[in-house]
């Protein structure tokens, strides 16, 4: 046996677990790069869509007002109109 088998017998698998540490890492990197983008699009997709249902919100609470209201005017309209009866 020469002088350098032995180091061919530990540096070769070494270097090949190392090497597949490494490949690892860089698979997981790009995994997680992957979600990282994914997460924000969903976030705003979900904001854009949050955003459009707080204006249909809006538009709702503001229909309601203007119902209340009628309702209230109607209300003392037919309180007058009772009052002209009951005379």
């Amino acid at each position: 046996m020469s002088n350098i088998q032995p180091y061919f017998a530990i540096g070769v698998p070494t270097f090949t677990v190392l090497l597949g540490i490494v490949i690892g890492l860089i698979q997981s990197n790009h995994v997680l790069n992957q979600l990282d983008l994914r997460f924000t699009s969903l976030e705003n997709s979900m904001n854009t869509r949050f955003s459009i249902l707080e204006g249909r919100m809006n538009l709702f609470d503001q229909d309601l007002k203007t119902l209340v209201r009628v309702s209230k005017d109607l209300d003392v309209r037919l309180a007058r109109l009772e009052e002209r009866l009951a005379r």
